[in-house]
């Protein structure tokens, strides 16, 4: 299991004010050696549909390359998607990334095209105070 993440109770937070309940910190794999994700979260969205349930990545991108952070994050979430999908199908997997990530290396050809092409759920939050989560694809 990976140590949280600079920015863990940022995501954490946002994701309360939009109405998740936070079900995981961190949301555990039955798998050896043991592999999370760093949050599993539910939130109620009609009567009708049921929950939709998430797990999250959280990611900083604070290293000076932000090429080796997105090969780092890709790597992550396609791990944690393989057992996502045996242990948890209906839970989908996101990728939270700091803004600053997706104005740089997320807008650029190799993000666009790792993001898209592998078809990555990302959540952007802001490190600025109580801005909303934007949802990529929404």
């Amino acid at each position: 299991m990976s140590k949280r993440d600079k920015y863990h109770e940022t995501v954490k937070e946002a994701l309360i004010r939009e109405g998740w309940t936070i079900t995981h910190d961190p949301y555990m794999f039955q798998t050896d050696p043991k592999l999370a994700t760093d949050l599993g979260a539910e939130r109620l969205l009609a009567a009708e549909r049921g929950y939709e349930r998430i797990a999250v990545e959280i990611k900083s991108f604070l290293r000076s390359s932000q090429v080796v952070d997105l090969e780092e994050a890709i790597g992550q979430y396609a791990l944690y998607q393989l057992f996502l999908h045996q242990s948890d199908p209906e839970r989908q997997l996101y990728l939270a990334v700091p803004r600053h990530a997706l104005d740089n290396i997320l807008s650029r050809e190799v993000g666009r095209v790792a993001i898209e092409g592998l078809k990555v759920n990302v959540i952007v939050y802001s490190l600025a105070d109580e801005e909303p989560l934007l949802w990529k694809p929404q």
